[in-house]
């Protein structure tokens, strides 16, 4: 008599706790209450790609350099194209185009590279020695995820 009266009273409690479960729940989803994470902004995915159709980019280059400070560069190269023909050509001969690039950033001193006029000089020397070797109409170069490392 004991052990059925203590069931009853057992599953009694089990039958409460869960309407009060779903009583609780229902009220939390209730969408007359507008929370702070019904209206989560949707986040457009970031693109390494450029909306530039001049630009083209050399992929990641991570290589030795010869500075005092630092021994291994990693950068991303785009380089913008002044004219379509000159985007062609270069795509035609990419791979030389970054093995020249490898090779004189190997070859170059890398001191000072840090530096804002560091990275200007850069650029500016990159111009010209693909200017120069390959004839490419280059208006600009972007160096992105410029890293130097000990």
């Amino acid at each position: 008599m004991f052990n059925e009266k203590l069931l009853k009273i057992s599953l009694g409690f089990i039958v409460l706790l869960i309407i009060v479960g779903f009583v609780t729940i229902n009220y939390m989803l209730k969408d007359d209450n507008q929370s702070s994470y019904d209206t989560v902004p949707t986040a457009k995915k970031a693109s390494a790609l450029s909306s530039n159709a001049q630009e083209l980019s050399l992929d990641t280059i991570f290589i030795n350099i010869r500075s005092t400070k630092y021994k291994i560069l990693k950068a991303d190269i785009a380089l913008v194209l002044k004219s379509s023909a000159s985007k062609k050509a270069l795509l035609a001969n990419m791979d030389n185009v970054r093995n020249a690039v490898l090779q004189y950033l190997n070859t170059m001193d890398a001191n000072g590279l840090e530096t804002i006029n560091g990275k200007d000089r850069l650029k500016e020397e990159l111009t010209e020695m693909l200017e120069s070797t390959f004839g490419y109409e280059i208006e600009t170069i972007y160096i992105k995820n410029f890293t130097l490392s000990p």
